[in-house]
């Protein structure tokens, strides 16, 4: 096999050596494979420079720990100083990397690094840690102490990392781990009884490896995997990473002042909070301002931030009833105000009561400062007793624990009974005249309801000065400013126009996948246009940005969904839900002339989509196929190839001269019989005995290879002669090995009826 030498050749040189010395170890590649994942997740636009510089090092590291392992007392001692420097070089570098940044290196290790900003000195620290913690382990469960358990524990480290975020590890990563794991396995194999252990040559070795993986990952790959549905709460809080979360809210909702989509792809199921409510909710815990072309959010200070605070026991806001019903009471009154403002129908209509609800939560992490509340808070009392101020953005002043009952107007009042024909009757660029009017009206009979129309016309002008805030520095799109005025053409409530951008993307056949990774520069408008695919990040952006193009003003908002149902008790109190890490959800929030700011749930609903074939899972397959088809070509380049070469070979050698011919034909002989180098033409044909006996063949071919005849002299065996003796050969070997497999069959068949007469 000539090939196969000119490999081994090539792989004598200088160059290839100290390759194959670098990375030609499957306990070094393993490791590197392991840094390489884990630095994928926390930096994935260098991981390339990230593995390049893990062989380098990790080379040197397991020549360290070669040392440690052949020295039984300063060996250990070495490592112990090397353990205490590494360790205070980490120190050092993320001391620094903490300077101007506002968070702790560890609250920065745990928290999904989709929210932080990213640190370009903790990035280093946490490279070094893994690549020191990662190599060590594999080094000593490999080759000190020979644990395969161990290893695949050690491979969930960095799969958990993606695991606890509901993150996808990409494809390629996935199958060149789990490839690297099974390797290691062979490689690191308990070692038999020596009698029972077969060598086979280097070539047909590595061969049978290399099949073995490529068929183990393919198979990996292409296999469909059922849709398992588990509570993997037990697991996740075993992991300690629950302990964290107080730490980690308290951490971001002090310094993020920006948001992008990646916070809604967890999937992780800790417990947050315990929550009585009646009804299903929307809570917000933050709201964003300013959306750039970017896809990010960012705050305004004075709104999203706002100095004054609700304090407890302090005025109530206004009931959204109330406004309404003095609107219709204006209209009672006056018929020429109902006339101009098309209420006549509605005048002196009693609207349903609108009755003042309470939600209870206790987060299982106290004290806390963060507390989900509903859109339209009037304040929050805490059962403890505890004073307690909380801002618009429901960042309290000081910690709470203990159950908080937050009392609320539900935002379904405004779309069920009475209360919706007027709303619908009420347009923005009128709105504030028909406050003034109405106020005009009720200024005599109902002082106490035209002082609350006072109070809402300031509200009015307050939010329309937001939008025109947001509008100064917003992304600005032609796009969806055009399509904004197609899905609300002919509409002119307000609240109609809401309704209707929130029904869009259902009827357009919008996609929530959490798996889907959208271009790299996309932003609202590609996802409106284009991709339609995306998480409640995609839409509720897209919802706020369709409002705000056709002068509604609205906000981008983040908190919790309240979806997981709970029946149970927590601190002495009754739950009938649960608020989990999963449940983080963003929803815009619209201000509705006639009801003031509102929730909005534009997110298409993920329950009826397929289970089968997210977008990462698809990937993963498509690797499987790519993998396969390599697989097959080399399989058919193996299985052909060998045959091609071999007639190749004797059509070549009638054409050389008898001596050249015999050359080449002792050469391929010894080699198909695995004889080694030392072989003579003798023991060539003894070998051959048992199926080939041409004495007369084996002495041309000693003659001509030994007794140094003329190129040109035949007059012991022509080339064609011997090219037909070396294709009886061929066949009558072919014959042979063909002949005693059926006899090994024969006897084995034998072997086991003689076995059933015995037992009969």
């Amino acid at each position: 096999m000539p090939l196969w030498h000119k490999l081994q050749e090539l792989s004598q040189q200088p160059a290839a050596r100290f390759f194959k010395k670098l990375i030609g170890d499957p306990v070094q590649l393993y490791a590197v494979f392991l840094v390489t994942t884990v630095m994928h997740y926390y930096h994935s636009g260098m991981t390339w420079l990230y593995t390049v510089f893990a062989v380098l090092i990790s080379w040197l590291m397991m020549r360290f720990y070669d040392f440690v392992a052949k020295h039984k007392l300063i060996g250990p001692l070495t490592y112990i100083v090397y353990l205490f420097a590494g360790l205070e070089i980490v120190r050092m570098i993320t001391n620094y990397g903490q300077i101007g940044y506002p968070i702790s290196f560890m609250v920065w290790f745990l928290t999904p690094q989709s929210v932080v900003t990213f640190s370009a000195w903790y990035t280093i620290s946490i490279y070094f840690l893994m690549l020191g913690f990662l190599t060590s382990a594999v080094y000593y469960f490999s080759k000190i102490r020979y644990r395969m358990s161990m290893q695949f524990l050690i491979m969930l480290i960095p799969l958990s990392l993606y695991a606890k975020e509901g993150i996808h590890m990409p494809a390629v990563l996935v199958i060149i781990l789990l490839a690297s794991f099974f390797l290691l396995m062979v490689y690191c194999r308990q070692l038999r009884n020596p009698e029972e252990i077969r060598y086979l040559p280097s070539f047909h070795g590595s061969m049978s490896i290399a099949v073995y993986v490529l068929v183990f990952s393919i198979t990996a790959a292409i296999i469909p995997k059922p849709a398992l549905t588990a509570d993997r709460e037990f697991i996740e809080n075993a992991m300690s990473y629950s302990t964290w979360s107080d730490v980690l809210m308290n951490a971001i909702s002090m310094f993020t002042d920006t948001t992008d989509n990646s916070f809604s792809t967890s999937n992780n199921t800790r417990t947050i909070y315990y929550v009585a409510s009646p009804e299903a909710l929307r809570l917000r815990t933050q709201t964003y301002s300013y959306y750039q072309s970017d896809d990010s959010w960012s705050v305004i200070r004075e709104y999203d931030y706002p100095d004054q605070d609700y304090e407890t026991g302090s005025k109530l806001t206004y009931r959204p009833q109330d406004v309404l019903q003095a609107i219709l009471d204006a209209a009672a009154q006056d018929t020429d105000f109902a006339e101009t403002y098309q209420l006549s129908d509605l005048a002196g209509t009693v609207l349903t009561e609108q009755n003042l609800q309470t939600v209870s939560l206790c987060c299982i992490y106290y004290p806390t400062q963060i507390l989900p509340s509903p859109t339209r808070i009037v304040s929050p009392t805490v059962s403890a007793g505890n004073r307690l101020t909380v801002s618009e953005t429901n960042t309290f002043g000081g910690s709470i624990s203990g159950w908080t009952d937050i009392r609320y107007y539900s935002d379904t009042y405004a779309r069920y009974g009475t209360v919706l024909p007027v709303l619908q009757r009420l347009s923005g660029s009128e709105y504030e005249t028909l406050l003034q009017d109405a106020q005009a009206v009720l200024e005599k009979t109902a002082p106490e309801e035209s002082a609350l129309l006072t109070e809402i016309q300031q509200e009015y002008q307050e939010a329309y000065a937001y939008l025109h805030t947001v509008h100064a520095q917003d992304f600005d799109s032609d796009v969806i400013k055009t399509l904004a005025e197609q899905i609300t053409a002919g509409l002119d409530s307000d609240f109609d126009k809401a309704r209707a951008i929130e029904n869009y993307f259902v009827k357009e056949g919008f996609v929530y996948d959490q798996s889907y990774q959208k271009p790299a520069g996309s932003n609202a408008e590609y996802f409106l246009t284009e991709s339609k695919t995306g998480v409640c990040y995609e839409f509720a952006t897209a919802m706020v940005m369709l409002c705000r193009s056709i002068g509604l003003p609205a906000r981008y908002v983040q908190g919790y969904n309240l979806n997981q149902m709970y029946d149970g008790n927590f601190r002495n109190r009754d739950c009938n839900y649960l608020i989990k890490v999963r449940d983080a959800h963003a929803f815009p929030e619209v201000y509705i002339s006639g009801y003031g700011w509102l929730s909005f749930e534009p997110t298409v609903s993920s329950m009826d989509l397929p289970e089968a074939g997210t977008a990462e899972n698809q990937n993963v397959t498509r690797w499987g196929f790519i993998l396969l088809g390599f697989g097959v070509i080399a399989g058919i380049v193996y299985f052909f190839l060998p045959r091609i070469r071999e007639k190749l070979f004797r059509k070549r050698i009638s054409r050389l001269s008898p001596a050249e011919s015999a050359a080449a034909v002792f050469l391929r002989m010894r080699h198909v019989m695995h004889l080694p180098e030392s072989t003579t033409v003798r023991e060539l044909a003894e070998a051959s005995l048992p199926f080939f006996a041409e004495p007369e063949f084996f002495s041309a071919l000693d003659v001509l290879l030994y007794s140094h005849v003329s190129e040109a002299d035949s007059s012991v065996m022509t080339s064609q002669q011997i090219a037909l003796q070396y294709q009886k050969w061929q066949d009558d070997r072919i014959q042979f090995l063909k002949d005693q497999a059926k006899q090994r069959r024969q006897e084995a068949k034998l072997n086991r009826q003689k076995q059933k007469t015995q037992k009969a």
